[in-house]
């Protein structure tokens, strides 16, 4: 009897999933856009890191996840370019390549105004250059980016240097260590030289907001916004 070979489990396969939508607002507080999140839970309900669960998953999951994402959008699609929203979602280096050789995927993607790719800040663009020369050839193609993370390790002023992002996305710790400081407003002034609109991640209070009051900005994301169910958007928007 031929001996069979069981392809093990992944991690995501085990677990409960679930989108939500992650508003992005003007300091103004009007909505701007989403970032799509997927949040995993075990079956015990216990929160798993969906960065780490999504980093772990086969290429060939990433690619359902992406399409699944997709399909989860389409009902809202037309009522955020209605009003001129955009909604992201998280790709890794991995998705990256998976775009440029999956032209059904990339079709997907580039025929949707109101998508934005958020790239990962695992991509190194310092030395990565392969990474860079796929993402011009995909904006060439008519997808968008935003550059995640702003101020960790490889998500640096490198990125910024390619003028491959419509938005910038400041890490909610590089926030929060740097917002009370005296230099904070010419850093921000800094970044805008290379990237106009920067979404500040990590507001999470009043305090927060007030350290932003005084420097003009695209964006503001984090906690003190309320999370959005998908088939809540509507209501919200009304």
């Amino acid at each position: 009897m031929p001996e069979v070979f069981m392809t093990p489990h992944s991690l995501a396969s085990t677990l409960n999933k679930k989108f939500i939508l992650e508003p992005v607002m003007s300091q103004a507080g009007a909505y701007l856009g989403f970032e799509l999140l997927t949040r995993y839970t075990s079956i015990a309900g216990k929160s798993r890191n969906p960065f780490m669960v999504i980093e772990n998953m086969p290429r060939h999951e990433k690619r359902d996840l992406l399409f699944e994402q997709l399909a989860e959008l389409s009902s809202v699609v037309s009522l955020l370019e209605q009003r001129q929203l955009f909604v992201s979602i998280n790709i890794d280096r991995e998705m990256v390549q998976m775009l440029e050789e999956d032209t059904q995927l990339c079709w997907l993607f580039s025929n949707s105004s109101v998508v934005r790719l958020e790239v990962s800040e695992n991509i190194d663009f310092l030395r990565d250059r392969a990474a860079r020369q796929t993402l011009q050839q995909l904006r060439s193609r008519g997808l968008h980016f935003i550059l995640d993370d702003l101020g960790t390790g490889f998500a640096n002023l490198e990125a910024l240097y390619t003028g491959l992002f419509d938005a910038v996305k400041m890490d909610k710790h590089f926030f929060w260590e740097q917002k009370d400081k005296s230099i904070f407003p010419v850093l921000m002034k800094n970044i805008q030289r290379y990237c106009p609109k920067i979404i500040v991640v990590g507001v999470e209070n009043k305090e927060d907001l007030a350290a932003l009051t005084a420097i003009p900005l695209y964006g503001l994301q984090g906690y003190y916004f309320s999370a959005l169910e998908i088939d809540e958007l509507a209501e919200h928007l009304n």
